[in-house]
């Protein structure tokens, strides 16, 4: 059908996407992150044609909602520790009992990363991260993020998660992209599966997809993609660029 993913009933297949470095570009401020405008109607499309189409990612499950809200769409958020439903945000109730420790982490954050210029701190409500893309000198500013939130970590108890110029801090429960995407294949009785993604927290769901016969496709963004990440997948496609072609070749061939 296309390379790597031809389920032999579309109906049974279930396509799992990440969203930043997959379907919108790496940008400066996270804030501005958005998804090409031409996928919207190319996973409308699968959505409708496969058993599941659905977005797991470590942004907050009402962003995703504003920037992927597609229709038949399934969005997972905070790698999978949310889901838009209905017009509102679930959160798993493990994960929503360690709400207050983010809020300490959050503070914390703010006041030790005053005065570094080029660092920014997102709120993701559930979760905490401080990028340093925009840093002057990325060694030096990663080294002292990473020193900072591996502190804060072990005051707060929460759980580090480190990506392309980003230190994350979430609730320390046993769940992650990997987890969700073995639940929904179940929940759906799905037969066929594959997981696309660009980053560390992309890992888990490599290996999800792998144990249920599926496939692993890494998202190669140059210098910056995990050395890891390309190891551990049956497929590479170049940028998001390469994605849309992925995707809408599996559109086109589905119809």
């Amino acid at each position: 059908m296309v390379e790597g993913f031809s389920p032999a009933d579309p109906s049974r297949a279930g396509l799992f996407l990440d969203f930043d470095g997959t379907l919108a570009p790496i940008v400066a401020n996270p804030a501005d992150s958005a998804m090409t405008p031409d996928l919207a109607p190319v996973l409308s499309d699968l959505a409708e044609r496969l058993g599941l189409l659905a977005v797991v990612s470590g942004r907050p499950a009402a962003f995703l909602a504003a920037r992927a809200g597609v229709r038949g769409v399934r969005l997972l958020g905070l790698y999978g520790l949310q889901e838009y439903v209905d017009g509102t945000v679930r959160a798993r109730p493990e994960a929503a009992a360690w709400e207050a420790a983010v809020d300490d982490a959050r503070d914390l954050l703010a006041a030790r990363l005053a005065g570094l210029r080029g660092v920014t701190l997102e709120d993701k409500g559930l979760a905490v991260a401080v990028h340093w893309r925009n840093a002057a000198d990325r060694g030096s500013a990663g080294r002292a993020v990473e020193r900072l939130v591996r502190d804060v970590a072990a005051a707060t108890g929460l759980a580090r998660e480190p990506g392309k110029l980003v230190e994350e801090l979430r609730p320390p429960v046993a769940w992650d992209k990997g987890a969700g995407v073995a639940a929904l294949t179940r929940e759906l009785g799905l037969e066929t599966v594959a997981y696309v993604g660009d980053d560390r927290g992309d890992l888990a769901a490599f290996a999800a997809v792998r144990r249920l016969g599926g496939l692993a496709v890494a998202v190669d963004a140059g210098d910056e993609t995990p050395p890891e990440v390309l190891e551990a997948a049956d497929l590479l496609l170049h940028g998001t660029e390469g994605v849309a072609v992925w995707l809408t070749d599996l559109r086109d061939a589905l119809a």
